[in-house]
């Protein structure tokens, strides 16, 4: 008898244990604010503290609640915090860069990267992809890069920074020779789906060419601003 009663016990309390973790103490202010998280501290008819998911701690005056609601934790909330999880990330992204400075080129832009993302904040990889050039005699070019990125929150919504640095090779004829390739960016990532990112941004690529004006051959730097668009996997 003591026994089923002290698993009765167990299995109550386990129970509650739960249904706490699935709830949360929302306050409604009359300014029309909304603050949800634990309520840590209240004394009656004078103050109210409250604890967010983010361990940020507000102190209200009870004149200022309108009132208080134990409400369930919608998904999206519990996955706030959720950013990008370590371990293995593949990334394909296409863009469309235009042309700057004197020697620069119009070019569609495509990669491909795997690499690992040491945790929510830092990942590194290698890509590839492909520069194709119209206005070169519709040169293409395959470029081979390691790529560096940070994300600065760990949430399903981050911004970021990164940069790829490499070397590219031709894949048809239009360019008498290539070298280094230098790739920095921003943009902002957003989870469409599970563990599932989207990434829009911008970056400038500087691409080493060999140009040849008049039979001098000469390497300048050919630049272009790109407008991109990713899926992180």
């Amino acid at each position: 008898m003591k026994t089923t009663l002290l698993f009765t016990l167990l299995a109550l309390f386990s129970t509650i244990s739960l249904a706490q973790n699935s709830y949360q103490d929302v306050i409604y202010l009359k300014d029309g604010s909304i603050i949800r998280g634990i309520i840590v501290e209240q004394v009656p008819n004078r103050t109210l503290k409250i604890e967010t998911a983010d361990k940020n701690v507000f102190v209200y005056e009870m004149d200022e609640v309108e009132r208080i609601r134990k409400e369930a934790i919608q998904e999206s909330n519990k996955r706030e915090s959720s950013g990008l999880k370590n371990g293995y990330r593949g990334i394909a992204e296409v863009g469309y860069g235009f042309a700057v400075g004197d020697y620069g080129l119009d070019r569609i832009m495509v990669n491909f990267v795997n690499g690992y993302q040491l945790n929510p904040h830092f990942f590194f990889g290698v890509g590839t992809g492909l520069r194709y050039y119209s206005e070169a005699d519709n040169a293409m070019v395959v470029p081979f890069f390691a790529d560096f990125r940070t994300y600065f929150m760990d949430r399903n919504f981050s911004p970021n920074i990164g940069i790829g640095i490499g070397y590219s090779f031709e894949a048809s004829e239009g360019f008498e020779g290539l070298g280094l390739l230098f790739n920095p960016s921003v943009g902002v990532d957003f989870e469409v789906g599970n563990d599932l990112f989207m990434n829009v941004g911008m970056a400038y690529e500087m691409q080493r060419i060999e140009f040849e004006y008049y039979g001098r051959s000469t390497f300048e730097n050919s630049g272009a601003i790109s407008l991109n668009v990713g899926v992180l996997f």
